[in-house]
């Protein structure tokens, strides 16, 4: 499997009964702990801690935007951030004084003094569970960790520095920014019990040339879908509707290829024209409306904005395609969140990425779906001709295989998240002895 990590792997031939999450209790750190307000990072954290809770672990939350109404289930601590200054020399200076080279500096500070004092009230085997993005969330789990002495997992959702840092057409970052970001990723990896990524090529990524030196405590804590169970609704016939469902963030982030692959599809196959029918929901549309427009796809595209997840489940399940995009570069180490309510669906996926990214080797190695290069819309018209045929004649082609559908189930992530745990309360145990005292908070930099 290609979720699977090579350090799960040795925990799971040493210890095969490590998987008991009943009375363990985790500090998690997430930056947006709401799914109305917040995006992707708060909807994944959401469901993690609630497959957790149904585990048996109890769940306490350190968060800048979060809602009271989640205290039924998670005793949740909200501490605001101010905003940085709309002066770019302010802001420069404020994350410079910070130490921290990114907009959520300002929260850091705050949010490990709450954090003591929820960590006060808890047992002394607590976990601390940094997710990152942004990158804020670990930081803040490293000071927890060096005051307190407790065991800490550091989790990256995405690259980091992330890619939006490094795009728009440039490949640096402004001077002071880059070793702020050194300094920071170096703190994390070497010191964080155990590290969890959403796929292998991300971890790869993010670790760069440590990668040998820290593979033992690498995990693959991928992206859980919005139910434990596999739904099984029928497929429609009554139209070829292809679903999109998520936002288009430019730049490299761009849905040409899909528009130009349907106009050339529609071109071709005269039987699906008043058939086919694209639906967008996601609060940014990107390019989308202009390549629209510019191939004379009014009739065929919809754009519903953002909904409620109840209605995107809905979505999905009207599907006869489900489309995914990713960033147009051959290494992109992203793997999309939406994927695992894309799997459970049990509809034909597309995604649009190249062979050497993280999508293309898991939908390759996993037999998740259909991949088309984001730079060959004669590729992307080919697969939606095939997968069209197949919805012509009811056949239950293109669909994911089992292996990827157990790939994104709770048992599996929940595996690899205990296996983390596992190693980190060992590195704590290895070190308790000989560990001199826990540096104080504003002290660190000088050690």
């Amino acid at each position: 499997m290609f979720l699977k990590s090579d350090a799960y792997r040795a925990i799971e031939r040493e210890q095969p009964s490590f998987c008991d999450w009943r009375g363990t209790n985790i500090l998690m750190i997430v930056y947006e702990w709401d799914d109305v307000r917040g995006g992707p990072e708060a909807l994944a954290s959401l469901r993690l801690a609630a497959r957790l809770r149904d585990a048996g672990a109890r769940i306490h939350v350190l968060t800048a935007v979060g809602e009271q109404r989640w205290q039924s289930k998670w005793d949740v601590t909200v501490v605001p951030t101010a905003p940085l200054a709309p002066q770019r020399l302010i802001r420069a200076w404020q994350m410079i004084r910070t130490g921290i080279p990114e907009s959520e500096c300002l929260w850091v500070r705050g949010a490990v003094r709450a954090g003591m004092g929820v960590l006060s009230s808890l047992p002394t085997d607590t976990l601390i569970y940094g997710r990152a993005m942004p990158g804020a969330s670990n930081i803040i789990a490293w000071h927890l960790a060096k005051l307190t002495g407790l065991p800490w997992v550091a989790h990256f959702s995405d690259e980091w520095p992330p890619v939006q840092a490094l795009s728009r057409g440039r490949a640096w970052l402004a001077p002071y920014k880059a070793p702020l970001f050194q300094f920071w990723r170096h703190r994390i990896l070497r010191d964080a019990g155990a590290l969890t990524f959403t796929n292998p090529r991300q971890a790869a990524t993010v670790l760069g040339n440590t990668g040998r030196r820290y593979r033992s405590k690498a995990f693959v804590v991928t992206h859980l879908g919005s139910e434990s169970r596999v739904r099984s609704r029928p497929q429609q016939y009554e139209s070829f509707h292809i679903v999109h469902t998520g936002n288009l963030n430019p730049p490299g982030h761009t849905s040409e290829p899909l528009m130009r692959g349907l106009r050339i599809f529609l071109d071709r196959t005269p039987a699906a024209k008043g058939t086919v029918r694209l639906t967008q929901a996601g609060w940014s549309n990107g390019d989308m409306p202009e390549w629209t427009k510019r191939y004379d796809l009014d009739d065929v595209v919809r754009m519903v904005g953002r909904l409620p997840q109840a209605e995107v489940a809905q979505l999905i399940d009207d599907a006869s395609l489900l489309v995914g995009f990713d960033y147009t570069r051959s290494d992109s180490a992203t793997l999309l969140s939406k994927l695992p309510d894309y799997v459970s669906a049990r509809r034909p996926i597309l995604v649009i990425t190249a062979p050497g990214s993280a999508m293309g080797g898991l939908f390759r190695e996993d037999g998740v779906g259909l991949t088309a290069h984001y730079d060959s819309p004669t590729e992307v018209a080919e697969c939606l001709s095939s997968v069209f045929a197949a919805w012509q004649s009811r056949s239950d082609s293109f669909l994911a295989r089992n292996t990827a559908v157990a790939s994104f189930s709770s048992r599996c992530v929940l595996a690899e998240l205990a296996a983390a745990c596992t190693v980190a309360r060992r590195a704590r145990h290895a070190t308790s002895e000989k560990s001199r005292p826990p540096a104080r908070l504003g002290e660190e930099r000088s050690q």
